[in-house]
């Protein structure tokens, strides 16, 4: 491809496209990257992304001069006149189109049998006909299918889904689109159809058992029944009928295991990654964002806030640090990073947790500026406001604890570390005395951290929601109240205020 063509990647924030665009700028290809949303769109700065809808052809008109391939995916496949329509439109600019298909295309049947066999049929023969140049990219299962259960994962729940003892194959996008991007860019795959697989063969109670291994929490599988996973599939867009022919033909291959192909090997080198290697990239969706804050093994607590524009950008950096901390060497000695969202959408707080101060420097002193530097270029412009280092210094847990769904940190200013724990011991001998039994309604915990250096406190307060929070302001910090008074007559204190948030993700190495 000469190096002046752009690469279209429709899809661009996509599971698959957004691979597909970091390969392509990788490679030093110039990309054009169509999304809705250009401003969340978390995409290398060397990509052009551009606003447009697939749905909507005209939208695409503008951004189509000088574009000479494309990469198209349609998730709607109740629409594919509109897919025919976009077709045609891209064959009057492009000689290439790879199409991210199905492996649920049957080459030996004249019609499909069932939607998504049938849908994305439709749309290859639309391209066949266009007179472009094609490839077709027909995985099995996603790796990226096993989100569905991420929400069970990180509350250590049960995960619920169907047929759990059956094998299947799954493959990782980032393999998707490293074959895409051969097909975009190089000569040799016109007209190829290749079907794409993992190099494995994993049941869901197996998978879900990696799950476990990876995020330190132990999973049960429980089994849907026939009328739970029918209305699974007629809320993921099946009508009442294809749903049915899904569930029947899903069946009806049971018993002729699924293929393992060495597609991925044939056209990059490389043998496609396994389900874990996928888990451990993606384990930040499936582990609990709530930090075991007392863990007796994290000597060393590193806080810090990151200031974003507006929540779209604030959730994008979240994403960004999750994905860099996932996709580079795990540091030795760093226990957990977890990244909490304020409620007032614009910050960002790492809680980052450490085995001891020796770990911190040796980090400090080796970490790539590659991590950071590619967090500023998908993310430009975070405002960060400094890291502190602390120690958990001491806590008070209710003993009927309620799962956090709100983290309010409130900081000091202190000229000692001395007068910090002072002032700590001295709260605490009040709420002792004052509450028996150690409770405030909607409140789990405070987790008092002192600054290794001794010029600041933190109490990090585990509240049930932002509403029990405002009750205890409401309640108890009036300017007459006993806890603000206590603040201003602790000589060397200051306090600064509070800020909430809400627990997001986290990352752990088990």
């Amino acid at each position: 491809m000469n190096e002046q063509d752009a690469v279209l990647v429709i899809g661009a924030t996509g599971n698959v496209g957004r691979q597909v665009v970091r390969e392509l700028v990788a490679a030093g290809t110039p990309v054009r990257a169509l999304t809705r949303n250009p401003g969340a769109a978390r995409l290398p700065s060397a990509a052009q992304v551009v606003q447009g809808d697939h749905a909507d052809p005209d939208t695409l008109r503008p951004h189509l001069a000088g574009v000479r391939a494309a990469f198209l995916v349609w998730p709607r496949l109740d629409d594919t006149g509109t897919a025919r329509e976009l077709v045609d439109l891209l064959a009057e600019h492009v000689d290439r189109i790879v199409f991210l298909s199905s492996a649920a295309v049957r080459d030996d049947l004249d019609e499909q049998e069932e939607l998504i066999g049938r849908a994305h049929r439709e749309i290859e023969l639309a391209i066949e006909r266009s007179g472009v140049r094609w490839t077709f990219l027909r995985p099995w299962a996603f790796a990226a299918n096993a989100l569905e259960w991420a929400e069970a994962a990180r509350a250590g729940d049960v995960v619920r889904g169907v047929l759990g003892d059956h094998p299947v194959t799954m493959i990782d996008e980032r393999d998707i689109a490293a074959v895409a991007v051969r097909a975009l860019t190089e000569e040799g795959h016109a007209g190829a159809a290749y079907e794409l697989t993992g190099p494995e063969l994993l049941s869901p109670v197996q998978r879900v058992r990696l799950i476990g291994e990876e995020t330190g929490v132990e999973l049960r599988w429980a089994e849907l029944s026939d009328e739970q996973w029918q209305q699974r599939l007629l809320a993921m867009g099946f009508d009442d009928d294809d749903a049915k022919a899904f569930r029947e033909n899903f069946r009806a291959s049971l018993g002729t295991p699924q293929p393992i192909t060495d597609a991925v090997r044939e056209v990059t080198g490389k043998p496609a990654r396994t389900f874990r290697d996928w888990l451990r990239w993606r384990a930040a969706e499936f582990t609990d964002p709530v930090p075991e804050v007392g863990a007796p093994e994290a000597g060393v607590v590193l806080m810090s806030t990151w200031t974003l524009d507006d929540p779209q950008r604030q959730r994008a950096a979240a994403d960004a640090v999750l994905e860099a901390w996932a996709e580079g060497t795990w540091p030795p000695g760093l226990l957990r990073h977890s990244v909490l969202l304020g409620t007032d959408g614009e910050t960002v707080l790492h809680y980052s947790q450490w085995t001891d101060e020796a770990a911190v420097a040796a980090f400090r002193e080796a970490d790539p500026p590659e991590r950071v530097k590619r967090i500023d270029d998908e993310v430009p412009g975070i405002r960060r406001n400094g890291v502190t280092d602390y120690r958990l210094y001491r806590s008070r847990v209710d003993s009927g604890s309620l799962r956090p769904g709100c983290v309010v940190v409130v900081s000091f200013r202190t000229d000692t570390a001395e007068t910090g724990r002072g002032f700590v011991d001295q709260l605490l001998s009040w709420q002792a005395a004052e509450l028996p039994d150690g409770s405030i309604g909607g409140m789990s915990s405070n987790h008092f951290h002192v600054g290794v250096e001794g010029t600041s406190v933190v109490n990090y307060a585990e509240f049930a929601d932002e509403a029990a929070h405002q009750a205890v302001v409401d309640g108890m910090l009036g300017a007459d109240d006993t806890v603000p008074r206590m603040i201003e007559n602790t000589p060397g204190l200051t306090g600064l205020g509070f800020q909430r948030f809400v627990p997001y993700r986290g990352l752990t190495r088990s």
